[in-house]
């Protein structure tokens, strides 16, 4: 199979690291070191066959099975954290970061990389997933990742869309707030 459809790649390609977030990080912020069974997220390796670009003992990066953009990767926390970005509190603001130091490490940053999350109902896996896109989207991921937001400068915030940036939650949880459907 053509290496750029599919998370499914050669299991010689695998590349490990050293940790992006600390193990202290994690369990301050209660972090789960368990998986979920039925999950196709928990448990991600080559010998299931993904393509995975990078992963440690926290964080495991792979290219997405339907692209939709040049380079469509997912970055996820290799046990299961929460479902989604709406079970995200400021507690988990450690591992989002650590999530989009890693995606700024793995595209090129030019154009700068578009990041974001899927707000359920509209997530096809339940297991916390960052959509990293870097390069022209496709038409149907043009359609499939808007970017929605209200206000401006500092101000801005994330708006009524059902994907939400890496930006906006971090500045949601921030605050305090929860990642929801409608204006955060």
């Amino acid at each position: 199979m053509p290496r750029f459809l599919s998370c499914f790649g050669d299991p010689s390609d695998e590349r490990k690291a050293e940790p992006l977030l600390s193990t202290s990080a994690s369990a301050s912020a209660s972090i789960s070191t368990s998986t979920k069974k039925g999950c196709i997220f928990c448990n991600v390796s080559v010998e299931k066959g993904f393509n995975i670009a990078y992963e440690d003992d926290q964080l495991i990066a792979f290219h997405d099975r339907t692209p939709r953009a040049k380079t469509h990767l997912l970055v996820i926390p290799r046990y299961h954290a929460v479902d989604s970005v709406r079970g995200l509190t400021s507690d988990h603001l450690p591992l989002l970061r650590a999530m989009i130091l890693l995606a700024h490490r793995l595209v090129p940053p030019d154009p700068p990389p578009k990041m974001g999350f899927h707000i359920p109902p509209f997530s096809s896996v339940p297991h916390l997933h960052l959509h990293v896109f870097s390069g022209p989207h496709t038409f149907v991921g043009g359609l499939k990742y808007p970017i929605s937001s209200h206000g401006k400068g500092k101000d801005k915030k994330k708006g009524l869309g059902w994907f939400v940036t890496a930006e906006q939650v971090e500045e949601t949880l921030g605050r305090g707030g929860r990642v929801r459907l409608g204006r955060s």
